[in-house]
């Protein structure tokens, strides 16, 4: 930990990559939070409706994940090589998966919606006004999926490349309209949950545009004859494809293992708003998760490419550290935040905000574990190694959490607060098994070489 401390320049590198997308995050964390405390002054029904509909749009950001990690891995690593030809056939590829996606997804969404909504507010008396609000809000969301897979497109290809600084930028802006606009649906116009899902949709709508057109603009490299022409070669096609094909799996199946534990702790009386003031409240830790998957992702990724494998073995030490020191200093204010957060949903029940300020305090311990598991994780990804960070996500979920969260809320009657503290424990044993996976370092490949050979080829031919 000293040593990482010490290094200055794994320091700056670090923060120069991850520092806007911390940025973006803790910015989208407090209009995110903003907007669901003002959601919260409607009524408890829409505080339900919200965290229903908003498990299917965790779904989608999930697997919209796995469906383009085959193809960002392979966009870090040429970057690294410096091989602009197949970095865009690998950005074209994101571009036909996600709208392969968004073709089957949002018809089940508007077709079996309504279902799981009632599922999940089986167990809340007032489940009739939840479905009721939950049904004006779908529709909405669903069709925002739009804007939003061809912004993830632009945006995480952005990321990838150590671009960091403009994504951020116009984040920031699609989340400040999307904050204003609530404010003036709910407490101006009184629109109450369908303005919210218009705010939604006019914010993605915002961000898409805006990345696009500034991106071909710029002329940046990846969108150089991006479109022309549209062809990806098959040797490309089929390894991307095949690493796709793992993380997708991997991403159905931790993002359904996620459901599953949310739908075993919804299973206990009256939950709900203490599910959606967690949920809420710990988005902030996506800032640690989302600001190390781009760190790990783009100087492993890049160094790979560059053939210096050694000197990724070093990084991923230091990432490792850098993750743990993160972890304990945001976990730390979190956890003297913890009583006054819940205070802030003025309409949710005593007992729910007193069960959400425990969980919140006790969040903080397992933080490092966390953090450990997450940059373990993008590390074997960064390096190719998909069947390895399946074993250590889908794989530890399904095994682990699922069977544990379920068998306490059938054969127990263990209090919530009991329950969700058991499920966690599974993460303390994802990231000594993550430690060990990649202290093996047979992650540590270059996986340009073969293309990059060809196109200098070509290039010799010509």
């Amino acid at each position: 930990m000293i040593k990482t401390l010490q290094d200055k320049i794994f320091i700056k590198r670090f923060f120069t990559i991850s520092f806007p997308v911390m940025v973006q995050m803790l910015i989208s964390f407090f209009v995110n939070f903003i907007d669901n405390v003002m959601v919260g002054g409607i009524s408890d029904d829409v505080v339900g409706a919200v965290f229903s509909v908003n498990q299917l749009s965790f779904l989608f950001f999930v697997i919209s994940y796995g469906l383009f990690s085959g193809a960002s891995i392979y966009v870090q690593q040429f970057a690294g090589s410096k091989d602009e030809d197949h970095l865009r056939q690998a950005v074209r590829y994101k571009g036909y998966i996600g709208t392969l996606f968004l073709l089957i997804f949002i018809p089940l969404v508007l077709v079996f919606g309504e279902a799981l909504v009632r599922f999940y507010s089986r167990s809340s008396v007032n489940q009739e006004a939840i479905v009721k609000q939950a049904l004006l809000y779908l529709p909405i969301i669903a069709f925002s999926y739009i804007p939003l897979t061809y912004a993830t497109v632009y945006g995480s290809t952005y990321r990838e490349i150590g671009k960091t600084k403009l994504p951020m930028m116009i984040s920031i802006v699609s989340l400040v309209i999307n904050a204003v606009l609530n404010y003036v649906f709910i407490y101006i116009v009184q629109n109450g949950i369908i303005g919210v899902g218009i705010a939604t949709i006019t914010a993605r709508m915002v961000e898409f545009i805006l990345l696009i057109w500034i991106s071909h603009a710029n002329k940046e490299p990846f969108t150089k004859s991006l479109y022309r022409p549209l062809t990806i070669e098959w040797k490309l096609t089929r390894v991307i494809t095949k690493k796709t094909g793992v993380m997708l799996s991997n991403e159905i199946l931790w993002s359904g293992g996620i459901v599953f534990q949310q739908l075993a702790l919804a299973s206990r009386t009256n939950v709900l708003s203490t599910l959606s003031i967690i949920s809420t409240t710990t988005e902030i830790f996506g800032i640690i998760w989302a600001g190390l998957a781009v760190g790990v992702g783009v100087m492993l990724g890049t160094t790979l490419g560059e053939g210096k494998v050694e000197e990724a073995k070093k990084l991923s030490t230091q990432l490792m550290w850098m993750a743990v020191m993160i972890a304990l200093t945001l976990g730390f204010v979190m956890f003297w935040l913890a009583p006054l957060i819940p205070q802030l949903w003025v309409q949710v029940e005593t007992s729910q905000k007193q069960m959400a300020t425990q969980i919140l305090q006790f969040f903080m311990f397992f933080l490092p574990f966390f953090s450990i598991a997450n940059v373990t994780y993008h590390t074997l990804r960064a390096g190719g190694k998909t069947s390895q960070a399946f074993l250590l996500d889908g794989t530890v979920m399904w095994l682990g959490s699922v069977p544990l969260a379920w068998g306490i809320a059938l054969f127990t009657d263990l209090p919530f607060v009991t329950m969700w503290l058991l499920i966690q424990l599974v993460d303390v044993f994802k990231a000594g098994f993550g430690i060990y996976l990649v202290k093996r370092y047979d992650w540590a490949k270059n996986l340009t070489n073969p293309f990059v050979k060809k196109s200098e080829q070509k290039t010799q031919v010509n």
